[in-house]
């Protein structure tokens, strides 16, 4: 099975979930709920972490934090080993209790934490346990309601205070932001997660692909094979274009017959680019599926007989594959 891949930065704001194997409860009553909570503030504490917002439910627990620190995964897996060895002593079972590790997206500012903390405290409501998410005690909303004895860890001050500056108002204007989730479907953030990793701007995210594409692919971790960088459907089309010694507008030219340079440019973006075909074909004069199958397979069998058109291909590949360099540091885990 392919392993997640866990990447830990100073400074570093993510969401963080952990399910229990096979969808099996991780907490089986209060005494389980009190132990795992009582872990949490343990790591959190030692780990220097900010939380923003906290659920547990009966067979997961999402978080959502920042790391002074680069030290998740270190945090992560004292949390949930240590929790796990808990649970298990007590209720006489072995083995793994928490699915594939845990999950962390990593999240590009604070301009998500409404959206964010909303999503996590309305999780019990989703789950049908209550209706409300004030009638849940094992999470962070309360906190966010009324003042109480919350652990220090805890910082609901930083994602109120972009509300109102007066404490009560900013209180009562979160309480209308997250009831205004109970009255219809409304879009989750995470939605916009780009490979199960990133939530961001696209030139954020883009520059994390590049710095991914400067680490080494490890056997087992996918994940970085699929998030590493690629070039865009306008850098394909400059350098085919730059190549083959003709305009950019020629590569959009659809019923021009041997116009090699389009092929060419329709090959490599199906090779190299993140577009689907649906995509490429709009890109590409607004030519169907099937048209970019055929033009891709093509030029595939093509590469194959004709060595010229081949060696061509390839040094374009190659110049599309140039990576950009990465100066900040960061830690891979697999």
């Amino acid at each position: 099975m392919a392993r997640p891949l866990r990447i830990d930065v100073e400074d570093g704001l993510y969401h963080v979930t952990s399910r229990g194997w096979e969808r099996r409860a991780v907490v089986r009553d209060e005494r389980d709920r009190r132990r795992w909570f009582e872990l949490l503030d343990r790591v959190a504490s030692r780990c220097g972490w900010r939380l923003f917002a906290w659920v547990l439910m009966s067979n997961q627990f999402h978080l959502y934090l920042r790391t002074p620190q680069p030290n998740l995964s270190a945090g992560m897996h004292d949390l949930n080993s240590g929790y796990a060895s808990r649970f298990n002593r007590r209720h006489r079972r072995c083995g793994g209790l928490f699915r594939d590790r845990f999950k962390a997206v990593l999240v590009e500012n604070e301009s998500y934490a409404l959206e964010l903390t909303r999503y996590v405290h309305l999780n019990p409501v989703r789950a049908r346990i209550v209706e409300r998410p004030e009638e849940y005690d094992w999470s962070s909303y309360q906190d966010y309601l009324a003042a109480r004895n919350a652990p220090q860890w805890l910082d609901c001050e930083s994602v109120l205070g972009e509300l109102a500056k007066d404490r009560s108002r900013a209180r009562a204007a979160y309480r209308h932001f997250v009831e205004a989730g109970l009255s219809g479907p409304i879009k989750s953030p995470l939605e916009a997660v780009v490979g199960g990793q990133f939530l961001g701007s696209g030139e954020w995210v883009d520059r994390w692909r590049r710095r991914l594409t400067e680490e080494p692919i490890r056997q087992g971790v996918s994940a970085r094979r699929h998030l590493a960088w690629r070039p865009t459907l306008e850098r394909v089309v400059a350098a085919v274009s730059s190549e083959f010694d003709v305009e950019q507008s020629d590569l959009f030219a659809v019923r021009r017959r041997a116009n090699d340079a389009r092929s060419a440019a329709i090959y490599l973006a199906r090779l190299l680019t993140d577009e689907p075909a649906g995509g490429i074909g709009k890109y590409f004069g607004g030519v169907s599926t099937a048209a970019v199958s055929k033009t891709v397979a093509r030029a595939e069998d093509r590469r194959k007989k004709d060595r010229a058109w081949g060696r061509r291909l390839e040094a374009l590949s190659e110049h599309l594959r140039t990576k950009a360099g990465a100066t900040d540091k960061l830690q891979v885990r697999t």
